[in-house]
């Protein structure tokens, strides 16, 4: 009895030994594989995180060098036809549209084809699209989708405004009013053209400026420097001066009111300090 005692807690020992080596073994070998994933920067955890990339396509290549062509376009039409560089792009936009939306992009993009209901005749039918129906996966209605159309359809507007102003003669005889009034001064002037972008969206407002004294002021003239340090920073004034400022209105709830007692005096001092500042350089340089 003694000696099977014996063999017993010898067996006993000989299995917590192996134990011991096995769990030794595991932990050696789970500290290798983590430092090489800690030196490699990959872990499981990593791999199943990561999604997996988009195939690459014919129909994805073919809309990504029609959206570089029609990129290109836009500067060849504004100096072969004088087209206005937004108006080149929704051109570029209608293109890319209607390619993407024929049946032969459909079929190569092995895109699923809508079924069209046919009457008695055979005539197809028109069909009934909804505005709130979920567009395709792919289309240029997705993308949309996906934009700012606020934003691009008010400067869209703004500069068919100007466009239309300035065909009209306006800005014409308010450039000859601005010369009247300043005595012919650049810095009078685009004083005067800061304390308009606190109304006026400073876009429109500089579109305005070439159109209004573009034909007469050289290209390295100081009025243009002005024109871009007080438009940009007078449309600060006001909430309204700018896009920006009416995006800080609608997310972030700023009313009109508490917007001019915090923030316009002190936009107002930061414009008049920046044209001082430039008169300072421009003296102290010339």
């Amino acid at each position: 009895q003694q000696q099977q005692q014996q063999q017993q807690q010898q067996q006993q020992q000989q299995g917590q030994q192996r134990q011991r080596s096995d769990s030794e073994a595991g932990a050696s070998l789970g500290g290798a594989s983590g430092a090489e994933s800690m030196q490699t920067g990959v872990t499981a955890d990593s791999l199943k995180a990561c999604p997996a990339l988009p195939e690459v396509t014919r129909s994805k290549v073919l809309v990504l060098v029609m959206g570089v062509v029609c990129i290109l376009m836009v500067p060849v039409l504004k100096m072969t036809t004088g087209l206005p560089p937004y108006l080149g792009m929704l051109l570029a936009l209608g293109i890319l549209w209607f390619v993407t939306d024929t049946t032969a992009f459909h079929r190569l993009a092995h895109l699923p084809r809508e079924e069209v209901d046919v009457e008695a005749d055979g005539t197809p039918t028109t069909p009934r699209s909804s505005h709130f129906a979920a567009p395709e996966e792919g289309s240029v209605v997705e993308a949309l989708h996906k934009m700012d159309l606020t934003g691009l359809l008010f400067f869209a507007g703004v500069l068919l405004a100007v466009g239309a102003l300035d065909t009209a003669g306006v800005l014409h005889s308010y450039a000859e009013m601005l010369r009247r009034i300043c005595k012919g001064s650049s810095v009078a002037i685009c004083s005067l053209l800061g304390v308009s972008s606190a109304i006026v969206d400073n876009v429109p407002l500089v579109q305005a400026s070439i159109n209004m004294f573009g034909e007469e002021m050289p290209m390295d003239d100081p009025l243009w420097q002005l024109t871009a340090l007080a438009a940009g920073t007078g449309g600060s004034i006001l909430s309204v001066g700018s896009i920006a400022g009416v995006t800080l209105m609608t997310m972030e709830g700023v009313g009109y009111l508490w917007y001019c007692r915090r923030v316009s005096l002190w936009a107002a001092l930061g414009v008049a300090g920046g044209i001082g500042t430039y008169q300072l350089e421009r003296l102290a340089f010339a």
